[in-house]
């Protein structure tokens, strides 16, 4: 008897990890509407307990249950109820519920299987451990049955049915191990036990170095393993002979570990393969996409002049990015782009999109950069979230991508519907610029000296606090105010120049000249000119700079926004 309760050990152990992999499943795989599978359950169970009825999932939806108390009721608890959506799951579930009469035998059998491996063990069990007699104190309450094996989501008269069986073949199972529990002979070899220890130890191991994966946790087979004196008890041994219980304990440990790695690795590599997804795009063009179609990206026809390999891999980085005030509304998916020429055309803009269903203002697509999250201008609509990228963004290193829902972005009046609304938004989003106290953003108002450093700073990290420079003295020092130290780092680098007067004068305009001459001493003089900027500002935004008539003008807080996404890009 004892190695049928080994061998019904290992049963229980197995079913029930088993039975969470299984909750598990379903709940990744659920479907998107509430309303479908809800109507779904509800014809399921309407439909079983009708099966004489000759009515049509439709009819019976309009005739009998569209107006029931049980409708009402759920269209009460089901958030955002959907009725089209409701009624189609509805009629899917009546049609298979009202059909559902072969299986019956079979969900018999699996009920009765099932009750007398656990009768079984709880019997042998209760021998063991000196207990009377008695299955009605050892089996599972209904509801932890029903828990068990997922009967919830069955109909009434299925679940009635397997709780029956189960309990008829539960009290077979325990009487019968009970009873015969006295006549099992004691072992005794090493060899054996050593045997029966690696055949136990092989099963539990790939159950935990599975379960541990899944569950996000590091390689470490000996998190779950038992103790010497638990495997012991856990598999009654101390009734054992002190050969037998060495031999199956020593057995049990070198094949729980051996197992346990296993397990663990090549369920890694089956998910490795799951979560990557590789694609050739050829001249002409083309897509691609996760597997569960979550993620895409369409790149246009000669964007690149080879083809060239394109792989997304899926991951979940919430241990090593900082977040900050964002929500995470996907998966992070890594963009790894193998183009051997290096040729691209720039002008191209590849599209990146997401499954988003969320808040439509707040929501948006950001790129991984330096440990920090970057807004990406985003246009949400139809349950998608896309953006504009350039093909240069993309590198063999790989580029990482997330959807983030931002609760705290201030909206501005004066910026929806503007030419410059994208690329202000995207550095509001970051934190580089901001508007004025009545939720205004003034996008037409001149710029001036010591905001646009500012600007600059935070759009390059500066990093002002601990530069150790000498301090720059102008003047009017004492009108800096907030803006002192990076009037001093961009001073210090030679960066921006005072006037010959002595002074700095941070309040004033700046020009697009002065501009010009900033960022090509920024960027180390790689040939920045503002005339490309203003000419692709027309073309896109058919907007035109007021440097067209003079350098001298004074830009925009608008198109200071536009020139650094655009150059920072």
């Amino acid at each position: 008897m004892k190695a049928l309760n080994r061998i019904l050990s290992i049963l229980i152990v197995m079913l029930i990890l088993l039975n969470n992999g299984i909750v598990f499943a379903a709940t990744k795989n659920e479907s998107d509407s509430k309303s479908y599978d809800s109507g779904y359950d509800a014809g399921y169970d309407y439909g079983y307990d009708r099966q004489d009825s000759n009515k049509s999932g439709l009819a019976a939806y309009k005739d009998s249950y569209k107006d029931s108390r049980a409708h009402k009721k759920l269209k009460e608890d089901i958030e955002d109820y959907n009725e089209r959506e409701f009624r189609e799951g509805f009629v899917d579930g009546y049609t298979d519920g009202h059909d559902d009469v072969d299986n019956a035998d079979e969900d018999s059998d699996y009920a009765t299987d099932l009750g007398k491996a656990l009768g079984e063990i709880s019997g042998a069990n209760a021998y063991n451990s000196g207990k009377s007699s008695n299955w009605r104190t050892a089996i599972p309450k209904t509801k932890n049955i029903s828990d068990m094996f997922g009967l919830s989501k069955q109909s009434s008269s299925y679940r009635s049915a397997f709780i029956k069986a189960f309990t008829s073949a539960f009290n077979e199972g325990y009487v019968e191990a009970y009873d015969r529990a006295a006549y099992e002979p004691v072992k005794v070899s090493l060899e054996q036990g050593v045997e029966d220890g690696e055949d136990v130890g092989t099963i539990v191991g790939a159950a935990y170095g599975s379960k541990d994966f899944f569950g996000g946790l590091d390689s470490s087979y000996k998190r779950d393993l038992p103790s010497r004196t638990v495997i012991a008890q856990q598999y009654s041994l101390n009734d054992d002979s002190n050969n037998y219980k060495d031999g199956f304990i020593t057995g049990f440990i070198s094949a729980y570990e051996e197992s346990y790695n296993k397990a663990y690795r090549e369920s890694n590599m089956d998910e490795a393969l799951k979560k990557t997804a590789s694609e050739i795009i050829p001249v002409s063009g083309g897509t691609a996409a996760t597997t569960d179609k979550r993620f895409t990206v369409d790149v246009p026809s000669g964007t690149f002049y080879h083809d060239v390999n394109m792989s997304i891999i899926t991951s979940y980085d919430v241990e090593r990015t900082n977040y900050s005030n964002l929500i995470k509304a996907s998966d992070s998916y890594t963009v790894v782009l193998t183009n051997l020429s290096g040729n691209l055309d720039d002008s191209k803009s590849i599209k990146l999109t997401f499954e988003y269903y969320g808040d439509r203002y707040k929501g948006g697509i950001y790129r991984l950069q330096d440990n920090r999250w970057l807004y990406i201008p985003t246009v949400i609509e139809d349950g998608k979230m896309s953006a504009k990228l350039n093909p240069k963004s993309l590198n063999s290193y790989g580029t990482t991508f997330s959807a983030f829902v931002d609760n705290n972005i201030p909206v501005f009046r004066d910026t929806r519907g503007h030419w410059a609304g994208d690329e202000i938004d995207a550095y509001v989003r970051r934190g580089a610029i901001s508007g004025y106290g009545d939720m205004l953003f003034k996008p037409d108002n001149n710029i001036t000296r010591a905001e646009f450093l500012t600007l600059l700073s935070r759009t390059f990290n500066w990093n002002l606090y601990s530069y150790q420079g000498n301090t720059t003295t102008f003047k009017d020092a004492d009108t800096f105010g907030y803006y002192g130290d990076v009037i001093n780092y961009a001073t210090q680098y030679n960066y921006i120049h005072g006037y010959i007067d002595g002074t700095f004068k941070p309040g004033n305009p700046i020009s697009y000249a002065e501009v010009e001459a900033i960022m090509n001493r920024v960027l180390f003089y790689n040939n920045f000119r503002w005339s490309d900027i203003a000419n692709k500002m027309l073309y896109e935004k058919k907007e035109r700079s007021g440097s067209f008539k003079n350098m001298n003008n004074k830009i925009t807080r608008a198109e200071v926004a536009y020139m650094l996404y655009n150059a920072a890009e």
